[in-house]
């Protein structure tokens, strides 16, 4: 099977399951939003930075290497999979002793039992990196689809009936709960594999050369993730990291989503071209390109939309979080063009390489929080803004470097997709001036007028981003060919 075909087929799967369970995710997200305060979001998102680093350690690199072998041998599998479970007890024990010091560190001991309860899904987690990978090795993603999407509907009805019930924050660590369990239970039963107890030194030598580089940086992205979280509970609120938090959600549901969805798809499938140079390029190319057609104008016309999207979703108890959404998009235009560059630094085996690259960006992030910390809440967002753009610039360099795709290249492909979107914005924009307060009328017309304008625009004007779209996509529907660009 072709590569179009692969990427077609898998992006495909890949991208309902994200589609399904972000818009569930957005769904209980708001429903759970009604129910409780941003003091109850903000106390589980002061949580989150401890449990990723935790993961990290868990994971260790072995998945993207086991992804990356040509044939998963048995001894890999059990290797990889003794050693995280290991290291997961290990650090759950660290977190139950060091969940006292954590609550001292944001002054709240509800934080001390909180911790101890969620942090069990360290543990839970761990159990199914060999299934986890194995899917992802043999590109069936219609079976990861369905397991997400299964977790996340039972997770959320159970989240939203203890938050009817008045259990306030224990219904968001629940939900937390109950989603690693039943993606576990579901990885078994519909990708069974039981584990052999042993390690095999040759198979973590190797494995864990890789890996532990991708650990390394995952470790440092991971923590950099968080950092704001950390910063914000610990200097202003679980108020106003609640605030965050939520904002952050939104934009999550759009840019990381897709962003899950181009590393899980393209990873495994680029990693098949990566003795191929021209062949990697060009698919890299296209992938950058047929994303940002999708990301740019729905992140964009978020922002726009921030008040009224707000309002009429959860209410105005959460009126505060409208500038956080605002600023949030700046960024989250540009998230998936982070994970496609560094996939190709994964594809190629560079990971000293995309180690040294996250260090480097990341004093980038610690140079503007120092700075913007000094300006408030707002000043450190608005440096998060500008470090991710430097970042991007970064990133950028190397993918340069090593499959000859220079910033004037990037640039090239990416300036007319975002052309694309001024028409939308007016569009948009003049809707909200109209309209008022309306806010619901503002929401539908915008959606429906915002995407007649952005698609209208780029058949127009033969638009590069969408004859790519519709090259790939003709495979499968072929009534698309029809279209004349």
């Amino acid at each position: 099977m072709s590569l179009g075909k692969q990427t077609l087929g898998g992006f495909t799967w890949t991208f309902i399951s994200n589609i399904a369970t972000k818009f569930l995710g957005l769904f209980i997200g708001i429903v759970l939003a009604r129910l409780l305060t941003p003091k109850d979001f903000g106390l589980v998102a002061m949580l989150y930075v401890f449990f990723e680093v935790s993961n990290s350690f868990v994971n260790s690199g072995f998945s993207q290497a086991l992804i990356r072998e040509d044939v998963l041998s048995e001894k890999d599998k059990a290797t990889a999979f003794n050693i995280n479970i290991l290291v997961s007890i290990s650090f759950y024990a660290l977190l139950w002793f060091c969940a006292p010091a954590i609550a001292d560190f944001y002054e709240n001991e509800k934080l001390v039992l909180l911790a101890r309860v969620m942090g069990i899904t360290i543990i839970i987690n761990a159990f199914t990196i060999v299934q986890r990978a194995d899917i992802t090795h043999k590109l069936l993603f219609k079976k990861l689809s369905v397991i997400l999407v299964t977790a996340n509907v039972i997770a959320g009805i159970v989240g939203i009936a203890m938050a009817y019930m008045g259990y306030g924050v224990w219904s968001l660590a629940s939900k937390y709960i109950v989603m690693a369990f039943m993606t576990s239970f579901l990885f078994y039963v519909m990708n069974p594999w039981y584990p052999k107890f042993f390690i095999i030194r040759e198979s973590f030598k190797r494995l864990f050369g890789f890996g532990s580089k991708l650990f390394l940086s995952g470790l440092i992205n991971t923590i950099y993730d968080n950092i704001y979280k950390l910063i914000i509970g610990k200097y202003f609120s679980a108020v106003t990291l609640g605030l965050y938090t939520q904002a952050k959600l939104y934009v999550t549901q759009v840019t990381l989503s897709a962003v899950s969805t181009i590393q899980t798809v393209t990873y495994p499938i680029l990693s098949k071209a990566k003795n191929e140079p021209q062949r990697l390029k060009n698919a890299y190319r296209k992938i950058i390109i047929a994303t940002s057609f999708v990301i740019f104008p729905i992140t964009i016309a978020m922002g726009l939309l921030a008040k009224p999207l707000i309002l009429v979703a959860i209410g105005e108890q959460w009126v505060d979080a409208i500038p956080f959404l605002q600023i949030l998009c700046v960024s989250g235009v540009l998230y998936h063009l982070h994970a496609i560059n560094l996939n190709i630094l994964k594809v190629l085996g560079r990971s000293d390489l995309f180690l040294k690259l996250e260090i480097i960006k990341k004093i980038n992030i610690t140079i503007a929080i120092l700075i913007g910390i000094n300006f408030g809440i707002w000043g450190l967002l608005i440096a998060s803004v500008i470090s991710s753009y430097i970042a991007l610039l970064i990133n950028m360099y190397y993918t340069n470097k090593h499959i000859d795709y220079s910033y004037a290249n990037q640039f090239s492909d990416l300036l007319p997709i975002f052309l694309q979107t001024i028409p939308m914005v007016l569009a948009i924009y003049a809707i909200t001036l109209i309209l008022g307060n309306n806010h619901i009328l503002i929401l539908i017309l915008s959606t429906v007028l915002g995407i007649i304008v952005y698609l209208g625009t780029a058949i127009l004007f033969k638009s590069k981003s969408l004859k790519s779209i519709i090259d790939v996509l003709g495979t499968k529907f072929p009534q698309l060919q029809k279209i004349n660009l």
